[in-house]
């Protein structure tokens, strides 16, 4: 013979009570008892074991982010200690740069690309000390950066000697993006940012030799033929005719993407005929608005034509 017993519901289990039909609402109660009955203490066990092991777990990422920190501070700690590999970039002037060239891409409508080359970016405005980016893929013009922020990336660069892992540089991915692209001196390559310390040249249409139908020299260096570069802080040899040809000495992630040796890749020189230097610095090619970032140096001895 059964009993009746009184159950204490709060508001929310009643709603749910009150949708069940009158008619299916002991069985649902007698077959959640029983349930709770068969429960043996292995399964209790079984289920603290399982919440502890996804606590040791959780506990031990955090763990290895905070030692993946400490082993970053140990290195800038060391860098900085180690006088012969300290960099010196003047703030005032490295904001001043990046202002400037800013705008002069917000004149060109200059489009750069993340490191990836998957998307795309453009300079939406400079406005109360800080830098506008737009998103071309999702329209957005409203993510920006201050002086602020790249002082504190200047920080971390000179801590690491100049050369930093990509997002450690500036966390913020578009960004560092950015701030890469409008500095002729930083360039990623291999999963870092580098900063180039020699005087530096940006390149225009007029320090481009004729190549006269002539082979690049075998090492990379400036001839009356061929002018050595950087092309985003890869090794190449400019020469023009009918056609630029680029014979790249290192893989371009966009440009030259083989891993074919250094010989191979100057026996099969990248070529177009559309392309101009927009910007002192930034040459156009194709037709799909592709930019690329090249500079030369004081010391390679080029040769300007009349």
């Amino acid at each position: 013979m059964g009993k009746k017993v009184n159950i204490w519901l709060d508001d929310k289990s009643l709603k749910i009570w009150e949708k069940i039909p009158s008619g299916e609402r002991s069985n649902i109660i007698k077959d959640a008892i029983k349930k709770s009955a068969t429960e043996t203490k292995e399964d209790k066990k079984e289920r603290l074991l399982r919440v502890k092991i996804s606590e040791y777990e959780e506990h031990s990422r955090t763990l290895d982010v905070i030692e993946e920190k400490r082993d970053k501070l140990l290195i800038e700690i060391n860098n900085l200690r180690d006088q012969s590999s300290s960099i010196e970039i003047d703030k005032d002037y490295f904001w001043g740069t990046i202002c400037d060239v800013a705008g002069q891409y917000i004149c060109g409508d200059i489009i750069y690309n993340s490191y990836s080359f998957k998307s795309k970016y453009s300079i939406a405005k400079i406005e109360s000390e800080k830098i506008y980016i737009h998103n071309l893929r999702t329209g957005r013009k409203n993510s920006n950066f201050s002086k602020k922020t790249v002082e504190l990336a200047i920080d971390r660069l000179i801590a690491n000697g100049g050369k930093i892992p990509i997002g450690d540089f500036i966390p913020f991915k578009m960004h560092e993006y950015t701030v890469v692209a409008l500095h002729p001196r930083l360039y990623e390559k291999n999963g870092y940012v580098y900063w180039i310390s020699q005087d530096i040249i940006k390149v225009e249409n007029d320090w481009i030799p004729e190549h006269e139908g002539k082979m690049p020299p075998s090492e990379w260096r400036t001839t009356e033929n061929f002018l050595a570069v950087l092309i985003d802080g890869r090794k190449a040899l400019i020469g023009q005719g009918r056609k630029i040809v680029i014979f790249f000495l290192e893989s371009h992630n966009k440009m030259n993407k083989d891993d074919s040796t250094a010989l191979e890749q100057l026996e099969m020189p990248w070529q177009t005929k559309y392309w101009s230097f927009v910007l002192p610095g930034l040459m156009l090619w194709g037709h799909d608005y592709s930019y690329q970032k090249v500079i030369g140096f004081t010391n390679l001895k080029p040769v300007i034509r009349d």
